[in-house]
């Protein structure tokens, strides 16, 4: 059923649209992978938080590897075939998954339909597909085409220290660092010991906008832009550090993180 599911999405990414399949080949795998992944979440009523993990789980073995190559190598020129394989379907459709963690999941379905009708029959290129979610999310989106298609530049960010705020034992100061060379924006969650919740969301300077609230049940404060040059950052919570149960960066574990063991703290 996979298999039928995935050739037939080619109808449209890759019959339709007709990218170049050796200049892009992860905009024709990855993006039906992608699209294939949520069909057969659906129709085979999986109901899974991440239909992608499969994909996400090739990506950061790859990236993991120190093999990785550029996503924008041609499709005869990967050192390794397998290095091919998860360049193409896994990170390509990662690719997409994780544009919806930047722009939110509305915007990034009324891309892909934008991108269909703008483009079906004209052999786009990944600029035209990602102008196409410019429009759409009103956002400045080139920086993550570059550094995930064009680099092998990883995620990583880490949740440094939380400490109480010095001479004010009524907040919270928690420290985030970015380790990895790509930049993202930042969901943070912040659970207290009342059983409460709320979110805190640092948007990447460059990206010149913001995404609506992933979390509509949840309360979040939009702070700051976090410029991609600034390796710290850090969070004030108006609450004492004793009533924290926990933190966690991306509580939708969309963003391609190499090192998911750092994005967690629990009090003791």
């Amino acid at each position: 059923v996979g298999v039928m599911v995935h050739e037939m999405a080619h109808s449209w990414f890759q019959h339709v649209l007709a990218t170049n399949e050796s200049r892009h080949e992860w905009m024709d795998e990855g993006f039906t992978s992608f699209i294939s992944a949520l069909c057969m979440d659906q129709i085979m009523e999986r109901d899974t938080q991440n239909p992608f993990m499969r994909s996400y789980s090739g990506y950061l073995s790859l990236a993991n590897s120190g093999r990785e190559q550029p996503l924008a190598t041609h499709a005869d020129r990967y050192s390794f075939n397998s290095g091919y394989g998860i360049s193409a379907y896994s990170k390509g459709a990662v690719f997409l998954a994780q544009l919806g963690y930047i722009i939110g999941q509305d915007k990034l379905m009324e891309s892909l339909r934008r991108y269909y009708n703008d483009f079906k029959f004209k052999h786009p290129t990944p600029n035209d597909f990602i102008r196409s979610a410019e429009r759409v999310s009103g956002m400045e989106l080139e920086w993550y085409l570059t550094d995930w298609t064009q680099t092998t530049n990883t995620i990583d960010y880490a949740i440094e220290s939380v400490e109480s705020v010095e001479g004010n034992a009524g907040q919270t100061a928690i420290t985030l660092r970015r380790l990895g060379l790509m930049p993202m924006p930042i969901d943070l969650l912040v659970v207290f010991k009342d059983n409460t919740q709320k979110t805190f969301y640092a948007p990447l300077k460059m990206m010149y906008g913001e995404k609506q609230n992933p979390y509509p049940g949840i309360e979040r404060e939009v702070l700051p832009d976090w410029p991609w040059a600034q390796e710290v950052y850090t969070v004030t919570v108006d609450a004492p550090k004793d009533q924290i149960l926990a933190v966690l960066i991306d509580p939708s574990q969309l963003m391609a993180d190499i090192a998911p063991e750092n994005n967690g703290w629990q009090a003791q």
